[in-house]
């Protein structure tokens, strides 16, 4: 008789249990992330968790020195007796802002990286939740109507069937028999509790990676901004350099004394790199037609497999109706000629060709007389710095003749003044050109992807200094690489 009231208790304590439980599903109450919930987390997630605050860490450690440095140029510029001083305060916060702006970049690419995990991990939690509610509805469902069926048989309680006894010997049957289903429903309810828990823990989890996904969010907009920001300040730096503004005065000097040979070199370049354009565009034809002439030979031997198979089935069955089942075949084997616009008018198809190095010495425009035709970039040690491919593309010209690499006043005369340079053809008449290489790593033909290395920043052919000379064309024609990259 007292295993029986137990039993009952346990019951009427799940009921209220299962009725508190229904309330939480139904939005009662909010879960709390716990540490357990917090372990649950991906290792890939928590990885890039503990890069993005290191980087943060030191971000506002190179702010609290620009701020710093920004005071002692202020504190010295109107100073003449401290233009020494000034000038070097300048360059150590040019180098700094190079840092800050690179310690952005590294930020910048782990939140994207943090934010596309979360989003993922949060499609997957939302999915494991809506299954794991499914769960635990049904398992409430199935133990209403075990609780159910006791009632319609008449017996509201284990004890009610123990006193419905005839006998002593029918009471010792049921008694096993109240054993036995109390063993499967402490069985059942214990599920539902551990299923309840792993649902309040998934969905604890749900939020917080949901709370994360849009501080994120907001994190990298800004981070972007002040990427920018710091971007203009490093052009400003520049302007106030004394070091720069006289490299500026020595390159003007250098070209006009070597103005005709100059001029020279690039009217000749140019003449070589328009004739290259009609080639490759002669090229291009030639495989267009190509492959339209496979493709139409392809589609006609298809027809011609579905005519003499639609043939044969016609001779099988001796009538038409196989035939006419499978006429319209014919057009399905078509392959689509059409091809993507790779637009790459828009900004973003363009990557910036020296990761972390974002001054433009000289940009297009007229320059002592003559047109710049690109961007030239340089920033102090950015000789040895990775070249990389602004796009997804084919290598077209490769040149790696020039063994003059330094600085100097006059052009060495190879490369048509580029020194070692690539040209990479990215389709819809789109080149890009990178000049002045140590040496280019790839080779005339090859396929790389946007990002790829193409070579490393030297000062071969006409160059004063270390840098890049980048150019964009579209048909042959100069465009502003600032307009792409």
């Amino acid at each position: 008789m007292k295993t029986g009231i137990f039993t009952m208790k346990r019951v009427l304590a799940f009921t209220i249990a299962v009725v508190a439980s229904m309330t939480m599903l139904a939005g009662g109450t909010q879960p709390v992330m716990t540490a357990q919930n917090a372990s649950a987390e991906s290792q890939a997630i928590k990885n890039n968790k503990k890069k993005i605050s290191s980087a943060k860490d030191k971000i506002s450690e190179l702010e609290q020195k620009q701020a710093d440095l920004d005071k002692q140029i202020n504190s010295t510029k109107d100073d003449i007796s401290k233009e020494e001083e000034n000038q070097k305060a300048i360059q150590e916060q040019i180098e700094t802002v190079q840092e800050t702006i690179l310690t952005l970049e590294d930020s910048i690419t782990d939140l994207e990286t943090e934010i596309a995990d979360l989003e993922e991990a949060i499609a997957k939690s939302e999915i494991k939740i809506k299954n794991k509610r499914t769960e635990i509805e049904n398992g409430v469902v199935d133990f209403k109507q075990r609780l159910r069926a006791m009632y319609v048989a008449g017996n509201s309680s284990y004890t009610d069937i123990l006193i419905g006894s005839t006998d002593f010997y029918d009471m010792l049957m049921k008694i096993e028999l109240v054993k036995r289903v109390a063993d499967h429903d402490n069985t059942m309810i214990d599920g539902l509790v551990e299923l309840k828990g792993e649902y309040e823990s998934q969905e604890a989890e749900l939020e917080a990676n949901k709370t994360d996904l849009e501080t994120n969010k907001t994190t990298l907009e800004e981070q972007k901004a002040y990427h920018t920001e710091q971007k203009k300040k490093l052009d400003d730096l520049y302007a106030k350099s004394q070091a720069v503004i006289d490299q500026l005065e020595e390159d003007k000097a250098a070209y006009e004394a070597n103005k005709e040979q100059i001029n020279k070199e690039q009217e000749d370049f140019e003449t070589q790199l328009q004739k290259l354009y009609k080639e490759q565009e002669q090229i291009k034809k030639k495989e267009e037609e190509e492959r339209k002439k496979k493709e139409e030979e392809e589609r006609k031997r298809r027809e011609e497999e579905e005519r003499r198979q639609q043939q044969q089935q016609q001779n099988n069955n001796g009538n038409s109706s196989s035939s006419n089942a499978n006429g319209n075949t014919s057009n399905s084997g078509q392959s689509s000629t059409n091809k993507g616009d790779y637009n790459y008018t828009d900004k973003s198809q363009f990557t910036w060709p020296v990761p972390g190095y974002y001054h433009i010495s000289y940009g297009v425009g007229w320059r002592w007389g003559a047109y710049h035709k690109g961007i030239d970039i340089w920033s102090p040690g950015i000789r040895g710095a990775k070249i990389c491919a602004a796009a997804e593309g084919t290598v077209i010209l490769v040149s790696n003749t020039c063994t003059h690499d330094y600085g100097k006043n006059g052009s060495c005369g190879c490369g048509g003044g580029y020194g070692n340079y690539c040209i990479i053809d990215h389709g819809n008449g789109y080149w890009t050109l990178y000049g002045h290489s140590q040496y280019m790593s790839v080779t005339q033909g090859q396929h790389v992807n946007k990002g790829d290395v193409l070579g490393i920043v030297g000062s071969t052919g006409y160059s004063t200094g270390d840098h890049l000379h980048f150019e964009v064309r579209l048909n042959g024609v100069a465009q502003n690489p600032s307009n792409y990259v």
